[in-house]
Order: structure tokens, then sequence, then C-alpha cells
């Protein structure tokens, strides 16, 4: 979950360096061939039959699976959500780029949305070429450096073209706080369309470069934000361009949006749903694209490769899928350390789940529980401990209980 659910520094994994090492002694001729290396791993944890777990009210049998989106509404936001991997996070831009900005993450299927990181002029004209969906994501440093990096998809590169070029045009004719914007060029990008312009923050003189860039039937679009003058927020654009488009030419956009696949990795039937979702939420994401959901990518990137993690659901719970039962423990014990930071306290865990570890947080006020549950990494939270462990019971056997 965001500002939860992150990956601090990598931990050492016991379960794993455990196993790691062994070998054989080369024997001499006259005696018999030394015995083949043994791991010294120990096995994944055993499964806890459904009966010792104490789920409450929630549901504890899969979903149904489900089909397709079935209308171009409901198309758009699904594949807003799988664009999200496909999303160059500005922390790849720069890594001290960690911080959350904003809402941090924007899943945009329909143009209005636009506004609720730039102005309403420039929503507007996107919704004017044939807006299909976008995924944007957005992040800033400690010394308050922004980037808000996306890609907006559109019907056609005629579309995009045009699109560009008017979301451009409604950038250079706003004003903010006095200053107007003025037109600004992106090395090794001439197709980038972009301004600049100078605010005054608190005595601190702030540089912002807007940036949109047709590519295909898709605009790429950029705000880069530097104390340090114009020259760092345009290197900021200039490298986000060029990581963004080739990132996004792997991703294939649905023909037709009633067809595209709800769940097309079977994790979501087995996820909690939450009742009233942001089109953020009840939704898969790629191991990928789950970082932009976390409190810290740079770090749960390493943690997220060195286990496999390939599949995200984000509904009342969230749900990773490693690569194997031992991968899952070392996600849920990163995550776990990850929380455990000043201002917290331990709680009790979930019950019969001895692996899970449930902390009351500070800021909100609230109870975070995480466990292994096979292949599977859980997270809940809430503001009652009794609620949150009946989450993770839930969760863990809708993951885990043989049908």
């Amino acid at each position: 979950m965001r500002g939860l659910v992150s990956c601090g520094a990598v931990v050492a994994v016991a379960v794993l360096a455990a196993g790691c090492g062994g070998g054989s002694t080369q024997s001499s001729p006259a005696t018999s061939a030394a015995k083949p290396p043994t791991s010294t791993a120990p096995p994944p944890p055993a499964i806890v039959a459904p009966a010792q777990l104490k789920p409450g009210q929630y549901p504890t049998k899969p979903h149904e699976p489900y089909g397709t989106a079935g209308a171009p509404a409901a198309g758009a936001r699904l594949e807003a959500q799988q664009l999200a991997g496909y999303v160059v996070g500005p922390w790849q831009v720069d890594s001290t780029l960690t911080e959350p900005y904003l809402s941090t993450y924007f899943v945009i299927d329909e143009p209005g949305l636009l506004a609720q990181f730039g102005p309403e002029s420039i929503a507007t004209a996107a919704g004017r070429h044939k807006f299909i969906d976008g995924f944007v994501s957005a992040r800033e440093s400690a010394t308050k450096t922004v980037l808000i990096n996306g890609v907006l998809r559109f019907a056609s590169p005629e579309d995009a073209g045009a699109a560009a070029g008017e979301m451009n045009a409604a950038a250079l004719q706003l004003n903010i706080r006095g200053a107007v914007p003025k037109t600004v060029a992106i090395p090794d990008h001439p197709d980038a369309l972009a301004s600049t312009y100078d605010v005054d923050s608190r005595g601190t003189k702030l540089t912002t470069v807007r940036s949109f860039t047709a590519h295909g039937p898709y605009v790429l679009t950029q705000l880069a934000q530097s104390t340090a003058g114009l020259d760092p927020a345009i290197a900021l654009v200039t490298k986000a361009i060029g990581a963004q488009a080739a990132a996004i030419e792997p991703f294939k956009p649905a023909p037709e949006l009633p067809a595209v696949p709800i769940d097309p990795t079977g994790l979501l039937a087995l996820t909690l749903q939450t009742d009233a979702p942001r089109n953020s939420q009840n939704a898969v994401y790629s191991g990928t694209g789950a970082l932009h959901f976390q409190s810290n990518p740079v770090t749960s990137s390493r943690v997220f490769q060195d286990n496999g993690v390939t599949a995200f659901a984000r509904g009342k719970t969230s749900v990773y899928r490693a690569k194997d039962p031992a991968s899952a423990v070392n996600v849920a014990n990163t995550f776990g350390k990850e929380v455990s930071v000043d201002g917290t306290e331990t709680a009790d865990p979930v019950p019969a789940l001895t692996l899970s570890r449930c902390i009351l947080l500070a800021n909100p006020k609230q109870f975070y529980c995480v466990a292994p549950a096979g292949d599977y990494a859980i997270e809940a939270r809430g503001p009652e401990l009794k609620d949150v462990h009946e989450q993770v019971a839930a969760q863990y056997i809708l993951l885990t209980a043989k049908p």
C-alpha cells in the first residue's frame, strides 16, 4: 500500500543464505566418490490449515474467474492500470526522486483527471483529441527537485500529434503567480514541445519545465522542477523522454477496449476486494507497475528483482506474487522491517501465522500487518487490529487453501 508498503534496504536473507555454498571434496582413486553437495536451506514454511485461522466475515472462496471489461470506460481504466508497467518512474531518471509528490500515481481513464497534476486547460486540450487513457508517476527529492512522467494514449498518431501541440499551446498561455511561460528546446528531442517559467517559493526560485512529445499514438508528458535553475530541469526532461520512448515500445494497446481482460494474472480473483475502490484499486499490476505504489521504489526494485515479484494485486489487501515460498518470506520480512521505524509500536501478530508481523503506525494511527502465504506476501491495514488480523487470515486462506 502506498506510503506503507515499502521495501527498504535489502535485508540479509537468512532463509536463503543458509543454503548458499556447500560442496564436495575430491576423493582419491582408492576411495569411493564423495557424497553430492547438500543444501542446508530450510524447507518453505508449512501451510496453515484454514481451520486454524479466524477470517471473521471476510470471504475465503475465490471469486469466479473474471472476463473482459465489457464497456469502453471500464476497458480504458484497465488499460491505464496496465500502462503502469511501461511508465518510467522518476526514480529511474534520478535515484534521489523517491519521495511522494502530489498523489504520487495517477490512473488516467478520462481526460479530466489530467487536472489532478496540471492546469485544467491542458486537460481540456487533451480531451479534444480522442484521448483514451494514461498513467502518470510523480516523485520529488529531499531537495525539492520534482519530476512527473507519464504516457497518455490517443486514438491515433495524428490525434497524439494534435494533442501534444494543443496541450503545449495551453501551457504557454498560463499565468503562474505572475510568471508567463516561454518556449524552451529539449536537447536530443527536437519533437518535444516544451515551456519553462520561474516562480518564487518562500524565497527560493523554482524553475519548471513542462514538455509534451508525440510518440506514435502516445503523448509522453513530463514536468520537472528544480531549485538549481533551468539546466537541471531540462536535463531531467531530456533523460525522461529518452527512457520513456524506449519503455513504451513493448506495450500493445488494446484494439477494442471492451475486450481488455480484467484479471490477466488470475491474482485478482484471489484477492480481497475493497467496497468503494478508487480507479487504482481492485486491480492487478505487473511487478514493474507495482513500483509506482511503493514508498521507496529504488530499494523495492532490488527486492522485487531478487525475489521474482511478477504480479501485484491491489484491493482491500495488497498481494505480491514472488517466485517461491522462500522469496515470499523475504519480501514479507523486508516490508515488516521497513515499516518498523521510529514512532511505531509492535502489535500482536496474526493468530496461527507465526511468520506474520503487525505494527501500530503513528501517522496516521492504524495497524499494519504483513505475512507470507506460499508464493505470496500479504499486506493489510486498518484502525482495528482484530479486523486487520481477519483480513490477513482470509487473504491467507484465499491464496493457500486447496479447492
